[in-house]
């Protein structure tokens, strides 16, 4: 069950090229860098009783990054989806700003809504209960609001609907979604096997086989989780430039981000063999993601409550006030608790103790439900969404419009260092008895974390829905052992798309090349980043292309390529695929 796929570069380094002056074809690339230099914040401010506080201004806010104070270069009010004129909030004194870019006095504000359907986890029941009850809620959207249908089976991702501003468009787009089929009975299969496994090995006692198999299933559970989440991420990256106001509703059939304790529950010795296998990073790509996009995600909990005693209240709150996974900070002294003749206990019957109610609590599957929950809480409240959990996941749509119309549009400009580094964000409103909601923070997204998501992106998308801006060949497979086979690839590189410098010898383009593999399951290689230098005397002319070649070392089996070059001083981004069939070369 372990990922098949073997990605080696044989060849990295060529002599370099010379060029060939020929008629360019480029297209423009699906998944480039978007080039956010102002990060805004839809800022949602509501009184005792839930509405929308009305008429305040830039200085009734205070904005902070870091814990420091920065300024508000951008101010609009929203108010049920029309922007209210920035003078109003001059006049009443709190201090002028200018209103955000593209944004009218009176315009009407849309919301273009991206719909993720989790084919992957979801259970088609499920899944109809919720687009059913979003279909009943179209009628509801403004004349600019828009949608968006994308859909993910586990090995690629499906445009089902392009943004449609139309209702029957969106309706259409809809059914197509319900009609689809769903991967949700073969992930809750794999579950019972492995809990079928367990008891089978568990009643002979055989400790090395048991742990193996909990082993196992964490890594192949953390890789499903992993290649979901990272779906998401490459759909709001391909979709990213739609106008007005960015909703991602984002549905889930069940993605635990602690796959070893959903699995298992607190075994140190299985935790410490998967850990690096983790989803968490891929949960924190797909806030950082929103939060530097503009998109707000509101999530989707599609199975609903499938405990019926479960701690987590039947509710839709994004505050997480009504999550418990944590274990208690305390355990009660005498009688009732560990230790004999009310004497406090000792810290090893403490830490037993607290392991028991831990095991307890996952015993009635109550770690499992919030297992799920959980990441679906912390990504809304990360990026100013909220979480429709349980009961709520029928009235997903309502909920959203109800929470997306009326808000304040804040925005500035950081120093954009792109190392990677998260901050926190927090918007304060300087009058009393107000609740805000916003995004909680961002991470500054280096360039290689950004060409990476890039490469995935590219992988993941059908080759329809994505131009290419270079091409590539791959020659006739040569058998090796072990059902492997190496294989040429040749990318025809066009040189006017890249900054070439000058250097001593003539001109150069550093480079970095990306080859990402998917095997015919869905399985992934690690993606290697491979220096690349291209050169010559001169700079070459319009519509030049270089050939770049190299050799790939593959399994035999049916497999897709997807190939990034990126310009390191350019800061530009050429992509391509190429599937590879066993016995087509």
């Amino acid at each position: 069950m372990r990922p098949s796929i073997l990605a080696i570069l044989l060849t990295v380094l060529l002599p370099l090229p010379s060029y060939q002056a020929q008629e360019s074809t480029q297209l423009d690339s699906f998944g480039e860098e978007i080039d956010v230099r102002v990060l805004n914040l839809e800022v949602a401010v509501t009184d005792t009783d839930g509405g929308h506080v009305e008429a305040l201004g830039p200085g009734d806010f205070r904005l902070m990054v870091d814990g420091n104070v920065v300024p508000i270069e951008y101010f609009s009010e929203i108010r049920y989806g029309s922007s209210i004129d920035s003078r109003t909030a001059e006049a009443s004194g709190t201090g002028p700003s200018s209103a955000v870019p593209s944004v009218a006095p009176g315009e009407v504000i849309g919301i273009s809504f991206l719909l993720f359907v989790d084919n992957y986890f979801g259970v088609a029941r499920d899944r109809r209960i919720v687009l059913e009850n979003i279909i009943e809620t179209i009628p509801r959207l403004g004349p600019k609001d828009r949608m968006a249908v994308v859909s993910f089976d586990g090995r690629k991702l499906d445009l089902v609907g392009n943004w449609e501003t139309s209702h029957q468009g969106i309706v259409r787009n809809l059914r197509k979604a319900i009609a689809a089929k769903s991967g949700g009975l073969n992930r809750r299969a794999e579950l019972g096997q492995y809990e079928l496994q367990l008891r089978r090995l568990g009643s002979g006692l055989i400790e090395e086989s048991l742990e193996n198999t909990k082993v196992e299933y964490v890594r192949v559970l953390s890789r499903q989780v992993n290649t979901v989440v990272k779906a998401a991420t490459a759909a709001m990256r391909a979709m990213a430039m739609p106008p007005g106001r960015k909703v991602m509703l984002l549905t889930s059939g069940g993605w635990p981000d602690d796959p070893a304790f959903y699995a298992v529950g607190p075994d140190p010795r299985v935790r410490n063999r998967t850990q690096r296998f983790s989803p968490r990073p891929a949960f924190r790509d797909l806030a950082a993601t929103a939060n530097k996009l503009g998109f707000t995600i509101n999530t989707i909990d599609m199975a609903g409550r499938q405990n019926r005693q479960s701690n987590t209240a039947d509710n839709g709150s994004l505050v997480g006030d009504d999550f418990r996974q944590e274990t208690p900070d305390t355990v009660p002294d005498g009688p009732q608790g560990p230790g004999s003749g009310g004497a406090p206990p000792t810290p090893e019957e403490r830490t037993g103790q607290l392991l028991d109610d831990v095991i307890l609590a996952f015993s009635r599957t109550d770690g499992r439900e919030q297992g799920v929950e959980g990441p679906l809480i912390a990504l809304a409240k990360e990026t100013g969404g909220q979480a429709m959990i349980n009961s709520f996941r029928a009235t997903a749509l309502p909920r959203t419009l109800e929470g997306t119309s009326s808000y304040y549009w804040l925005g500035y400009t950081p120093t954009w260092a792109r190392d990677d580094k998260e901050h926190k964000v927090k918007v304060e409103v300087l009058r009393p008895g107000v609740k805000t909601r916003s995004r909680k923070g961002f991470r500054d997204l280096s360039r290689q974390s950004e060409v990476t998501m890039m490469v995935e992106s590219n992988l993941l998308f059908d080759t329809d829905l994505r131009g290419h801006s270079m091409e590539a060949t791959i020659g006739a497979a040569k058998t090796m052992r072990g059902k492997k086979v190496e294989l040429p690839l040749s990318l025809k590189i066009p040189m006017d798309q890249l900054l070439m410098l000058p250097v001593a010898s003539g001109f150069e383009a550093n480079l970095e090349l990306r080859i990402a593999v998917l095997d015919e399951k869905g399985h992934r290689s690690e993606i290697p980043v491979i220096p690349v230098k291209l050169g010559g005397a001169s700079k070459p002319a319009e519509g030049a292309f270089a050939t770049y070649d190299t050799t790939l070392v593959l399994r035999d089996i049916q497999q897709q390529l997807a190939v990034v070059l990126y310009d390191v001083a350019g800061e530009r981004m050429l992509s391509t695929s190429v599937d590879f069939n066993p016995g087509s070369g």
